[in-house]
């Protein structure tokens, strides 16, 4: 059962290389991808229906309803550390990427988290000419991942070695809306915004045939 779309996990969005190379203490945090909580649970069950089976093991019934497999994959997880950056690096050094100051955190409860603000914008500042952000490398934490991936599919015997196997498979069944990182550099337009999204729902079908 290929069903490995909704199955992939996170990467964190952390602020890249080392903020300043004489200070590696600093550079001390969470991994990008650090997932506190992560579920998968994965399932095939073949319908106890056709030959062989304890229903309708003989005749039509046995073709027609015989042979169906049904497949599922679910992914929980928790969302991954996320980092803040400041667009203009004005340390005048040669360093990664130069980090926010934090004036308290800007963390938001998860009642108050919206795409539109995802955390608290105005709990964190550039910091002044020619020095460099108090902020660690993982500051906040991005949004988790809810996903179904179902499967169905039926074999029918045409032969003692040939086999055709119909296949309907579909990705993020329910369509939920699994969200990306937040933009987190300061001063872009969109800080604090959720843009992006994970893939919606897809289908397909397919035939495969054996011999």
């Amino acid at each position: 059962m290929r069903l490995a779309a909704g199955a992939r996990g996170h990467r964190g969005a952390l602020t890249g290389g080392p903020q300043n190379i004489y200070n590696l203490r600093a550079e001390r945090s969470l991994s990008g991808n650090d997932v506190r909580h992560r579920f998968v649970w994965s399932s095939v069950y073949e319908l106890p229906f056709g030959k062989g089976r304890p229903f309708w093991s003989q005749g039509k019934a046995a073709t027609v309803f015989g042979g169906w497999n049904i497949g599922a994959i679910v992914t929980l997880q928790a969302g991954s550390p996320v980092g803040l950056t400041v667009q203009n690096n004005n340390t005048n050094a040669f360093s990664g990427p130069l980090r926010v100051n934090v004036l308290r955190n800007p963390e938001l409860p998860k009642g108050e988290r919206t795409v539109e603000r995802w955390f608290d914008t105005t709990a964190v500042v550039a910091p002044p000419a020619l020095t460099f952000g108090n902020s660690g490398r993982a500051l906040l934490t991005g949004p988790g991942v809810a996903n179904w991936d179902m499967s169905l599919l039926k074999n029918t015997s045409l032969g003692e070695s040939v086999n055709l196997q119909f296949r309907a498979e579909s990705f993020n069944v329910f369509n939920r809306a699994n969200f990306e990182e937040p933009s987190r550099a300061l001063g872009a337009p969109g800080f604090g915004v959720i843009s992006i999204a994970r893939a919606a729902r897809t289908m397909q079908l397919g035939l495969k045939l054996t011999f």
